[in-house]
């Protein structure tokens, strides 16, 4: 059993690692065939570095020059299974691996379930963590750690009901944990910090993909909460940041009869107008080797802009609609998203379809936040772009609060779309108003218990209601069956903190005593706390007991120990409580 951290503030096992880690990956080889330049990439922070660091010292500038908007953008493939199988035939017991029979095991509920979990075959995967280069900036070979050696991985795509295991080898020098962002999964296989996959090792990540009951008492699934967006990303306990700078994050994409029905009534775009698109920011070294302090706390920053990998590219498009699923995937950057012409149609937040679709004229996004539009560019002029007019040069988060935040003018312009031809006949229908996915309110009637959680710093680390993140001790302990309300307060300080909670959806009820945005009063996974911001939310908790996790994510509070452990159990029971399950 992995050692458990005490409430002494100072430097953990991350601060040794990473270094360890950060020293090997430098020594490979850089920018060969490069064009450097004595000029800077610029960002979109205080100056010519694009941030300071958490004393306020200027960051080093990645010494090189590029012009922007000259690379398209790319689309990661899409992962092919290495067999679709019915688990129950002959040909499955033959098959070459059985599912859990890997060091780390599988989740017992792969071997009991309720028969209605399946409605389709058991897909199988192989994905594996292993160093590799990308071309963020053209001609800079940059060494990542990347699934399958990509970064971006690979997009997996999925479908309510049709269950999925994927075999993840680690073949990179720090342990890791792969965390599906949004799903509703059992907890051997949900990334918790340290139910580790070591290197040399493998772990079976058992997806029933399903979703929760009706909470009627029916027994029917409430299809409500059926996902479209979500991502997945490495969560290993104290090294999540780093290995995540490197390039382990991925795009999982779902669908279900419902969803399919809208793109084949023509009310959505096809696949081939859908287009997933993390934002993120990179700092590189002269030798290409990508910038980290493992020692800076406060969240990282980059000066290189990319789009699914690749600095400030362009994207070709058509005049007709386009499905744009925004990821914010960076460490600690926010952005606030314009276009130079026309505004967006919202019609997914996180990780689900919205009830209706809602026109917006800007985007927030914390790390991990995502957002689903419809971007019609038939009327648009032949260049249109993507642009961040959102301040911030630390990883305290933007200037300003969430009301109103410090705009830049101009913007830095992240995505330019060269749009061409004539409108398209045919086009999807889709428009502000237009009925998407139902949603249900969870009523306060509903609520069984209230908790509070106080995220703020102390001792030079991150602390949740004073205690600092313990991986063996359950913080709070739900009941299945139960609805609750969580009142999320940021401590203050200036320091931004996007909350992220596993396992279940939350409904945003309140903010700062108010009603929020209607967009946020449904679905969420992740909520953004700005300064001094309290978020009033209710959750169910259903199907899986833990235990799991909840944290800020900006990855190096997320490391420095803002986390705190929710462990669902059959029967009430006080916290704190020892965890229930350990899957090393």
């Amino acid at each position: 059993m992995s050692k458990s951290r005490n409430d002494e503030a100072g430097l953990s096992r991350r601060g040794f690692n990473l270094l360890a880690g950060a020293g090997a990956m430098f020594g490979l080889a850089g920018a060969a065939g490069a064009r450097q330049q004595g000029g800077a990439c610029r960002g979109n922070g205080g100056g010519p570095g694009g941030g300071v660091d958490g004393n306020g010292v200027s960051l080093p500038s990645s010494p090189f020059n590029f012009v922007p908007f000259t690379r398209e953008m790319p689309r990661p493939g899409t992962k092919a299974p290495v067999a679709i199988i019915d688990p129950n035939s002959p040909a499955a017991a033959n098959f070459p691996w059985q599912p859990g029979n890997v060091h780390h095991g599988i989740a017992p509920e792969y071997f009991n379930h309720p028969s209605d979990w399946q409605r389709g075959p058991l897909h199988l995967y192989e994905l594996d963590q292993r160093p590799g280069f990308a071309e963020i900036l053209p001609g800079v070979q940059t060494p990542i750690w990347g699934y399958d050696g990509l970064y971006p991985g690979p997009t997996f795509r999925g479908r309510i009901g049709q269950p999925m295991v994927v075999r993840v080898a680690n073949n990179i020098p720090h342990e890791t944990s792969v965390h599906l962002h949004g799903a509703h999964t059992p907890a051997h296989g949900d990334g918790y910090p340290n139910f580790y996959v070591s290197p040399g090792q493998q772990r079976d990540y058992y997806y029933p993909n399903i979703v929760p009951r009706k909470a009627d008492g029916s027994g029917e699934f409430d299809y409500s909460e059926s996902p479209s967006t979500m991502w997945y990303h490495d969560h290993g306990m104290d090294l999540t940041a780093e290995n995540c700078i490197m390039g382990l994050a991925g795009f999982h994409l779902f669908t279900d009869d419902l969803e399919e029905q809208l793109i084949a009534d023509n009310v959505l775009p096809s696949d081939a107008q859908d287009i997933p698109i993390v934002l993120q920011d990179r700092r590189l070294r002269s030798n290409g080797t990508i910038f980290f302090d493992p020692l800076d706390h406060n969240g990282y920053l980059g000066d290189i802009q990319c789009a699914n990998g690749v600095a400030q590219p362009f994207i070709r498009v058509q005049r007709r609609k386009y499905r744009l699923r925004f990821l914010d995937g960076a460490n600690a950057r926010f952005y606030l998203l314009k276009l130079t012409s026309g505004n967006f149609t919202q019609i997914g937040n996180d990780s689900w379809l919205l009830p209706q679709a809602v026109e917006t004229n800007e985007l927030m996004l914390s790390p991990a936040k995502r957002a689903d539009v419809i971007v019609d560019f038939r009327n648009a002029p032949n260049e249109v772009y993507l642009v961040n007019v959102l301040r911030q040069d630390s990883g305290r988060g933007p200037h300003g609060t969430s009301a109103n935040p410090q705009r830049l003018n101009p913007g830095q312009p992240l995505i330019k779309f060269i749009v061409e031809g004539a409108p398209v006949d045919n086009d999807a229908t889709v428009a502000p108003g237009t009925t998407l996915r139902p949603s249900h309110p969870i009523p306060a009637s509903d609520v069984v218990a209230t908790r509070e959680f106080l995220f703020h710093r102390s001792n030079g680390a991150w602390m949740i209601n004073g205690k600092f993140f313990d991986e063996f001790r359950a913080d709070a302990t739900p009941t299945l069956g139960t609805a609750e309300k969580w009142i999320l307060k940021n401590g203050g300080g200036g320091w931004w903190h996007p909350i992220h909670i596993h396992l279940e959806s939350h409904q945003i009820v309140r903010f700062n005593g108010q009603l929020p945005p209607l967009v946020q009063r449904h679905k969420n996974d992740v909520a953004i706390l700005g300064p001094n911001d309290t978020a009033e939310i209710h959750m169910r908790f259903r199907t899986f007991t833990g235990p799991f996790v909840f944290h800020c994510h900006n990855l190096e509070h997320e490391d420095m120990r803002m986390m705190f452990v929710f462990d669902p159990r059959v029967s009430p029971t006080q916290a704190p409580q020892p965890i229930q399950a350990y899957y090393p």
